[in-house]
């Protein structure tokens, strides 16, 4: 019953962030939804500690909570920060809210009992994934004037027309399913958890966002090389069964890109995207934004270096626009949090991927590879992209790191 509660309430949080403004300035109906589906997770981890349910009973999940101070602390750092610069709360708060908000998530790994089921993180994230990529599809659809049309698909962008196209929840639908088709034996079975894949990049695609399919193609390679070395770990003779993954990843990518090319919108998509990249190869965000940024926090010496420039801080870009954030997680680490909080926020990056990992490669269970991959995929879409200041990409995080948390000792290999 309780596994059941805290997949409910992962959905509720993801279709809070999915439908929901990806940057909110006012309290809507979807933002009440938000902070009711946080309220609800923090009360089913009071019970669950009041009750004795939250135990910790696996070596992961020692590993797993030093997350929470990788994520939070630089957070608490930056907070303090722009107190002790007059900067206002209200600022400051909105600035790490979207970092620090879903930590409590986590947590909820520790509630899912001896019998924990991964499912209540990656059913919730596959249902999202798909929405969005559906709902990417349909406007691509209906709004582009001639779909199969190279300079109409390149003009009419549907990210002018909605900013939640560039969220990564279609990431999940990308990436998650990749483990079923992996694991299954039968044709039809490997064909149907493909679709969603399918759907996924499609969607990713018709959005145009470099970024984003860099994330997409990114993560699936991740998955890709994660399940061969899993697999030659598993054989005798493991060059062998690791050429044999790289051969299989190889003809699977030939095979992908035949089939967008044969069909005639997602070869107008294709095309239109190698256009945009021979025009606008540079999107200027390294002269106007990036080089500015960190000078902002050189130029405050030993106390920038060390705590960043303070939550809510802005900087002055070379066009003169007045920014709080940066399109590079790493650059903004470095600027609101500074060195030691950069590092902090990499080391939970680390224990991460290696949580999912480890876990992966001891059970057996490919969903765990795949969750990895998806956090790797986080990562890259992130390098280009002021996405790691929306709620989704920190919720997805951390229900990440929730999957960790429900490591128990003698799972049994799936």
């Amino acid at each position: 019953m309780m596994a059941w509660m805290v997949a409910a309430v992962n959905l509720v949080l993801l279709a809070a962030t999915g439908f929901g403004a990806p940057a909110p300035v006012a309290i809507g109906p979807w933002e009440l939804v938000l902070a009711g589906g946080l309220l609800c997770a923090i009360v089913l981890l009071a019970l669950g500690i009041a009750s004795g349910r939250a135990r910790i009973l696996a070596r992961e999940q020692h590993a797993a909570l030093l997350l929470l101070p990788a994520f939070g602390l630089p957070v608490i750092v930056s907070v303090g920060v722009a107190m002790l610069r007059d900067i206002p709360l209200d600022a400051a708060a909105r600035s790490v809210l979207p970092y620090a908000a879903f930590l409590p998530v986590a947590l909820l790994g520790l509630l899912s009992g001896p019998r924990s089921d991964l499912r209540v993180v990656t059913g919730p994230l596959l249902v999202a994934g798909v929405g969005q990529a559906g709902y990417l599809i349909g406007l691509f659809l209906l709004r582009v004037p001639d779909p199969t049309d190279v300079r109409s698909v390149w003009i009419a962008r549907i990210t002018l027309l909605d900013p939640r196209t560039t969220l990564p929840l279609l990431l999940a639908a990308a990436i998650l399913p990749m483990a079923a088709v992996a694991a299954a034996r039968r044709r039809w079975v490997r064909l149907s958890w493909a679709l969603p894949v399918a759907l996924a990049v499609g969607a990713a695609l018709s959005t145009q966002t470099r970024s984003q399919l860099v994330a997409v193609l990114f993560g699936a390679g991740l998955f890709a090389a994660s399940n061969a070395i899993w697999q030659a770990r598993r054989r005798a003779n493991w060059r062998t069964g690791l050429l044999r993954g790289a051969v299989a990843g190889l003809l699977g990518l030939a095979a992908a890109t035949a089939v967008l090319y044969a069909i005639p919108h997602t070869r107008a998509l294709v095309q239109a995207i190698i256009l945009r990249s021979q025009t606008s190869v540079d999107t200027g965000r390294i002269a106007d934004e990036w080089v500015p940024a960190v000078n902002a926090t050189l130029d405050e010496g030993v106390p920038g270096l060390l705590g960043g420039i303070g939550a809510g801080q802005s900087f002055i870009t070379a066009g003169g626009e007045e920014r709080t954030y940066v399109h590079n997680v790493l650059l903004y680490g470095f600027v609101y949090f500074g060195l030691p909080g950069l590092c902090l926020m990499l080391s939970g990056y680390l224990i991460l991927l290696i949580g999912l990992w480890r876990l992966g490669d001891q059970t057996g269970d490919r969903r765990y590879l795949a969750l990895g991959a998806m956090v790797g995929g986080l990562f890259i879409y992130a390098q280009f992209f002021a996405v790691h200041k929306l709620f989704s990409y920190n919720l997805m995080l951390m229900l990440a790191a929730q999957a960790v948390l429900q490591a128990r000792s003698g799972r049994r290999e799936r």
